[in-house]
């Protein structure tokens, strides 16, 4: 019990420590290059990629709220998964390089959340599979 409250503490103590404006200035470019990317392979969640980064300014909480969510993290139909589609015919080089940037921006949004404490419970596994996929050219 005594090391969960220590853990708890140190998670509130790196929340209060990290920069709430740069933490969302990070998350709205790396938004906004995702929407571009999925607007490029025609993925059917760019609009709703695009919005989310538009709500910042009215209501960020429900934004951090969102991104730490199943809808982003959990399994099949997360948008993590969709890193894993089969390729809508674009060149193969091509779409090794657009799977490897989707990935890469999911590396930097997940980093915030981590950072954020308390991040989704699938989120680690995709960062590590994504890291390790992008380090092996996967």
């Amino acid at each position: 019990m005594m090391a969960r409250a220590r853990w708890s503490q140190r998670s509130a103590d790196a929340r209060a420590e990290r920069d709430e404006t740069a933490d969302q200035a990070r998350v709205v470019a790396a938004l906004a290059r995702l929407a571009d990317l999925l607007e490029r392979i025609e993925n059917p969640r760019a609009a709703e990629v695009t919005a989310l980064g538009r709500r910042f300014d009215d209501d960020p909480e429900a934004v951090w709220h969102t991104l730490n969510g199943n809808a982003w993290w959990a399994g099949a139909g997360s948008l993590a998964a969709e890193t894993m589609a089969d390729n809508p015919g674009l060149d193969p080089q091509q779409w090794r390089a657009e799977v490897r940037e989707f990935r890469e921006l999911l590396l930097d949004i997940g980093a915030v959340l981590r950072g954020r404490g308390e991040p989704n419970p699938g989120l680690g596994s995709w960062l590590l599979a994504f890291r390790n996929w992008n380090d092996s050219a996967v």
